[in-house]
């Protein structure tokens, strides 16, 4: 049977544009509607993204940097904490591109785990069409709060807003944040972190002029499910997007 030139052509478009229209590169496995497991340089990582897209998605990316409880190698338990999990409970109302990259141990979000991160959420945005690079959001708790910091100082022209809880970063790179919205959230009664750290951010950023929110909560450390079970921070952070 002999192929007609435009039936072929619109066989190949199908099979490179697959899901109407749209282009998910090699992470198309991942738009799965569950939990799937990928591989970026020296990190293992977990993507949670919708089965059904249109020509018209545009989803944000939302990535969380684990504590140092959950470092290791099973590329599981960072998914079974408070923050990913209201992202999924919240998919059907505010679907996203979720990823939760494990630090292997040995590393940490500081060193060249974070720099897999950056290069993973970059190779995101260049091979899936229904990213949307203008709305990229981090957040990160304890060990993953003070990664959320590094990352925001390493690219802050990748990400339009950040929620780091009970972290620690550095003001001296306050000006260099401008261009992000971010909200920080921090236990008054932490004693791992000690909410010092917060404040000198919060106020570092506010003599910046750079767009910050700082929330103290009569807590200790654990703040994750006081923060994230919060309807507010989600319709706040999906409301952010880079000019």
């Amino acid at each position: 049977m002999t192929t007609k030139p435009g039936a072929l052509f619109f066989l190949l478009l199908t099979v490179a544009c697959p899901l109407h229209g749209q282009s998910l590169g090699a992470y198309k496995s991942k738009f799965a509607g569950r939990w799937v497991s990928g591989k970026h340089s020296t990190i293992h990582y977990r993507m949670f993204a919708p089965a059904k897209i249109s020509k018209a998605t545009s989803l944000p990316i939302v990535i969380y940097l684990h504590g140092s409880a959950k470092v290791g190698n099973d590329n599981v338990k960072q998914t079974k904490v408070a923050v990913p999990v209201s992202f999924v409970r919240h998919m059907k109302k505010r679907p996203c591109i979720l990823i939760a990259p494990q630090c292997p141990p040995g590393t940490s979000w500081m060193t060249k785990s974070g720099d897999a991160v950056i290069e993973l959420v970059d190779d995101i945005l260049k091979q899936v069409s229904v990213a949307d690079k203008k709305r990229v959001y981090l957040t990160g708790f304890s060990l993953g709060g003070m990664g959320t910091w590094r990352l925001l100082d390493l690219r802050p022209d990748l990400f339009a807003a950040a929620v780091p809880l009970a972290g620690a970063g550095n003001p001296a790179t306050a000006g260099k944040l401008q261009g992000v919205d971010i909200w920080i959230f921090h236990g008054r009664r932490d004693k791992f972190v000690p909410v010092k750290y917060a404040r000198d951010m919060a106020a570092a950023l506010k003599k910046a002029g750079a767009p910050a929110k700082y929330s103290e909560l009569v807590a200790g450390h654990l703040i994750t499910s006081m923060v994230f079970n919060k309807e507010d921070v989600h319709q706040w952070l999906f409301q952010q997007k880079r000019e």
